[in-house]
């Protein structure tokens, strides 16, 4: 197993509570990152949890991560189910919720015929699952700041890594490297269709003012395959380069930003950057239990509006909503911080907090930092220098 059996107890605890809150019975499971949550690891295949019992695997292909449970079966086709289940006495019918938002139309339906009633729970599972996971147990929270370790090691030997001349691919490349050689395993996980990246993003100069058709706070020129992030531009003096490569040393992810400049920049670029500071040390000071995430995104723009920066602020072209996401199997999990969502922090929330500007064509300003929500407020999980970093 990849995980002890205390901690699977307690996650199916966690996941049979929220089933049992929304009315449903039991759920039935296809993603990777909830096959990560209840195992540890990735397997082709289906998990069923019935509120209150231990889940059941069902494995399209044999795996080593279901090694040691009791309750895994190899099946050839998802057909196959209802008769494995109806042995230990469970079926899959209208209360039973499944990932309806993100599972294909085909295999909805061809799911839909191993129901008993051809219906499913009208909970979508992909939500329910991914508001169970935004609070951590202590083990993924361990996992979490053990992560931290070498993610925070890449942005202190980033320097080290410049050399005059190079292009922001060539220096990513060479931070990418270093990362792999640390334990990175090269992808981490986004969730939505429609959301691509490959183990962070350089955004250099004016190349930081480019939108990408992805709902991150940067953009960048990329390559058409991969339209965003480093452009194979030259760095030049007075552009600064955003730093954002993923900590993804584990199934778990951090995420960090930092600033480098290759020359001076001007007074209003390092204004910019100190009120990104000074907005993590209200978050620091303000932040608990029960605080609303929309509080905090407003009083933000509240701060970027006096100093002047509004314009600037989360972007300049192209202005994202939201000033942090919550971190953890994906790198974009709730809650966001935005002022469309109606939620408060809660302990055992691990956050990313990215309040950024952009002026061009200087470029990207601003710091990120991941941090865990306490019974009292919040601990900085990947402390670093913020100040800008001259190359």
């Amino acid at each position: 197993m990849n995980i002890t059996h205390e901690e699977l107890s307690l996650r199916c605890q966690k996941v049979s509570k929220a089933l049992m809150d929304n009315g449903c019975e039991a759920v039935l499971l296809r993603s990777i990152p909830n096959h990560i949550y209840l195992t540890g690891s990735v397997f082709l295949g289906f998990t069923f949890l019935k509120a209150g019992e231990a889940p059941i695997f069902f494995a399209e292909k044999p795996s080593q991560a279901l090694a040691g449970y009791d309750r895994a079966h190899l099946i050839r086709k998802p057909e196959q189910m209802p008769e494995i289940l109806a042995e230990y006495g469970y079926e899959i019918n209208g209360k039973t919720c499944i990932e309806s938002s993100t599972l294909p139309y085909a295999e909805y339906q061809r799911l839909s015929k191993v129901s008993k009633d051809g219906t499913f729970s009208p909970i979508d599972a992909s939500v329910l699952m991914r508001t169970v996971r935004s609070v951590k147990t202590s083990v993924e929270i361990e996992i979490i700041r053990q992560a931290a370790l070498p993610h925070m090691e890449i942005y202190k030997i980033a320097p080290s890594l410049f050399k005059k001349g190079m292009t922001d691919l060539e220096w990513q490349f060479a931070i990418e490297y270093e990362m792999r050689k640390r334990g990175s395993i090269g992808v981490f996980r986004c969730f939505g269709p429609r959301m691509e990246i490959f183990m962070g993003n350089i955004a250099a100069g004016n190349n930081a003012n480019i939108s990408a058709p992805y709902d991150f706070t940067m953009g960048g020129q990329g390559v058409p395959a991969m339209p965003m992030g480093a452009s194979g531009q030259v760095i030049s003096e007075g552009m600064t380069l955003m730093l954002d490569m993923a900590g993804n040393y584990s199934p778990y992810n951090t995420d960090i930003t930092r600033v480098y400049s290759y020359g001076k920049v001007d007074q209003k670029a390092i204004d910019a950057h100190n009120l990104s500071i000074e907005m993590h040390r209200y978050f620091e000071s303000q932040v608990k239990p029960g605080v609303e995430l929309a509080e905090v995104y407003n009083h933000c723009t509240k701060m970027a509006e006096e100093a002047g920066l509004s314009a600037h602020f989360m972007g300049q072209d192209h202005q994202v909503k939201f000033v942090g996401h919550g971190v953890g199997i994906e790198i974009n999990e709730p809650p966001v911080i935005t002022p469309r969502w109606k939620g408060v922090f809660e302990p055992g929330m691990v956050m990313a907090f990215e309040p950024k500007f952009v002026l061009a064509p200087t470029g990207a300003l601003g710091i990120e930092n991941t941090y865990l929500i306490t019974e009292t407020g919040v601990e900085n999980l990947t402390p670093l220098p913020e100040e800008i970093v001259y190359l």
